[in-house]
């Protein structure tokens, strides 16, 4: 499109010109229309044109043989207009629509699968021991091979492999295949967290409640997701999963120290029980606690819960979750030749702690020079024709 533009292909005010455009080392050629064309050489027929009389030649090596075989078509379609009428691409609309769908997933496939995967490989989704992945059991723990296996090469063996001649809607079929094959990850995904619930339970000890609850919670975004991708059955499966965890919240539970039954106190009643920064956390609703006391031995035993304001870090002074980000503001602006300056203050509700740090604010981008490229490209090609495109025509690789 750059270089139809730069040269101006075609008549100015017909704008009839066609570029064909052969990358020989990457074996693909295009025919890329210009406004006036697109009526005759349209997207189907450009393709047509390619398969049928330039490709097979290139795949001998003949490439002056394929452009001349390809030419000497364009020039009948363009100077017979009875020819133009009975020239019927062989292939039709669901074909070409099946190929431009398959490329696009395919290119798409890539750039998401390679993004999500430098996003996880960095967060520590792959390790045992980085500071995020420590937190997840190892039966919900994907290693690299499998993660690429299960989300790249798998799907991408579905749409490349997929036979679009025995259906009328290879477009509908495929995405159903598709849609199908992630379902089934994701009930994977659920058999593999209930695994990692049931193996918590088999814990003879009072935190395995809380532990199971936190481990439902981690993954409570995920299901958010897969209940507005797969509605069914993922939506029943979330709130399931919700009523779950309040479930095992609240799970009678046994004293650590004599085995008796313990009862859940009231949110009055445990603030007796509570440190100042506890109650502070609670009031800022940065950390939820539960407080149980045992009826025989009156022991007391606190769960920490995370609370619905995630604003709040643990203070680097006196540990409590309640140290945010008070003020930012800008202390020198950025211009086009220098950065600018910041400044960040975080300070702890409950202790007072305080800290001041700064920061660099980038340069500020000059697009003048990109604008004047521009014009003069336009310039350039505005003397040879003035013909535009808008991107009609086709590509084809072999």
């Amino acid at each position: 499109q750059q270089l139809f533009k730069r040269w101006g292909i075609g008549h100015k005010d017909r704008n009839d010109g066609l570029l064909i455009l052969l990358v020989n080392d990457q074996h693909v050629v295009r025919l890329h229309t210009g406004y006036g064309l697109e009526g005759t050489l349209t997207d189907l027929i450009c393709q047509r044109i390619e398969h049928e009389y330039m490709i097979p030649a290139f795949k001998e090596g003949r490439y002056d043989d394929g452009l001349l075989d390809g030419l000497n078509v364009i020039s009948k379609l363009l100077s017979d207009p009875a020819y133009a009428q009975s020239f019927k691409p062989e292939k039709n609309e669901a074909d070409v629509a099946w190929q431009i769908f398959r490329n696009i997933v395919a290119i798409l496939g890539v750039i998401v699968i390679l993004i999500a995967f430098a996003i996880k490989n960095l967060v520590g989704h792959f390790s045992a021991t980085s500071a995020k992945g420590r937190h997840a059991p190892s039966e919900l723990r994907w290693t690299r091979i499998q993660w690429l296996t299960a989300f790249g090469v798998i799907p991408a063996m579905i749409v490349v492999g997929y036979d679009n001649a025995s259906v009328s809607s290879p477009i509908l079929m495929c995405s159903a295949m598709l849609y199908g094959y992630f379902i089934l990850i994701t009930v994977w995904q659920a058999w593999r967290q209930q695994q990692a619930v049931n193996t918590l339970f088999a814990k003879n000890s009072s935190k395995k409640y809380t532990a199971i609850n936190k481990l439902i919670s981690s993954r409570q975004n995920f299901w958010i997701w897969m209940a507005v991708l797969f509605p069914l059955p993922f939506l029943f499966y979330y709130f399931y999963l919700s009523s779950r965890k309040t479930y095992y919240r609240n799970h009678p539970r046994n004293c650590p120290k004599c085995k008796a039954p313990m009862h859940k106190l009231s949110e009055q009643e445990e603030e007796v029980f509570q440190s100042q920064s506890q109650q502070m956390e609670e009031t800022l609703h940065s950390v939820d606690y539960d407080v149980w006391q045992c009826g025989v031995c009156e022991a007391i035993t606190s769960w920490a819960y995370p609370g619905n304001e995630s604003k709040y870090e643990k203070c680097p002074q006196c540990k409590s979750l309640a140290y945010y980000e008070e003020s930012n503001r800008t202390l020198v602006s950025p211009s086009y030749s220098m950065r600018g300056q910041g400044e960040s203050v975080h300070a702890c509700l409950f202790c007072g702690y305080q800290t001041t740090s700064t920061y660099s604010i980038a340069k500020l981008l000059d697009s003048s020079s990109s604008n004047s490229s521009s014009s003069s490209s336009s310039s350039g090609g505005s003397s040879w024709g003035g013909g535009s495109s808008g991107g009609g025509g086709a590509s084809s690789s072999w």
